[in-house]
């Protein structure tokens, strides 16, 4: 009998956490509809397999780090990516709305090379963000994680940071040279920094460090100021 009521159990489990999940993802694509269903990512863990398992996202890796050539700029911009997809000029995102009408009033577009920094893809060009895999991965944020009522690992998380770096640290490999100067702006602390940090423990290459305690989506304003500071260095 008590086989039979682990078991039973077991299955009992199992179904409220799918249904759990069923639930969760149900509101990501109400809020987000560009997701792809099967490219949810809820928590370190999923993040990690998809990174190892995954043919779309691996795809996207191979894609990046032996097809992609960076176009020769004057400045290379590396950038939070947001849950909020796709990153594009009709993007529901503020922070890349703010981005986007800063490089405008600026008359950035032709000196700038725009790349998202993402834990589950590494970087993403901003000439990919309409072909890019509709991911989300909110699983890399661990309030949110566990505000959900599931499981987070530190050390799978630290590992998905590892893999990101490391992929970050690829790209730069071979196109750190197609811009004249680098600059990251990111929130600190974030995910974002903790990437660049694990790209320069592999190899250091020279990138200029933007950074704010606030939101980037809360003020045009502030971002206008951040891309002003780049243009002038």
């Amino acid at each position: 009998m008590a086989e039979v009521w682990e078991d039973t159990f077991d299955e009992v489990k199992k179904k409220n956490e799918d249904l759990k999940r069923k639930r969760i993802i149900d509101g990501i694509m109400e809020k987000v509809p560009a997701v792809d269903p099967d490219l949810v990512f809820l928590t370190p863990r999923e993040i990690l397999n998809g990174m190892k398992e995954n043919p779309t996202i691996k795809e996207y890796h191979r894609k990046l780090l032996e097809d992609y050539e960076c176009p020769r700029k004057r400045i290379g911009l590396l950038f939070p990516a947001s849950d909020r997809i796709p990153w594009t000029k009709a993007t529901d995102a503020l922070i890349y709305r703010n981005l986007y009408a800063s490089i405008k009033k600026l008359e950035l577009e032709d000196d700038i090379a725009v790349f998202s920094v993402s834990p589950l893809l590494g970087i993403v060009p901003w000439e990919w963000y309409d072909t890019m895999p509709m991911y989300e991965a909110s699983g890399a944020a661990s309030f949110l994680v566990r505000r959900r009522g599931l499981a987070w690992n530190a050390e799978e998380f630290r590992e998905v940071i590892r893999r990101a770096g490391a992929i970050l640290n690829g790209f730069f490999v071979k196109n750190h040279d197609k811009c004249e100067k680098w600059h990251i702006i990111y929130r600190t602390p974030s995910v974002h920094e903790r990437i660049l940090g694990t790209s320069n423990d592999i190899q250091p290459f020279p990138i200029w460090p933007h950074t704010t305690k606030k939101s980037l989506a809360e003020s045009y304003l502030k971002m206008r100021k951040l891309l002003e500071d780049i243009k002038e260095e």
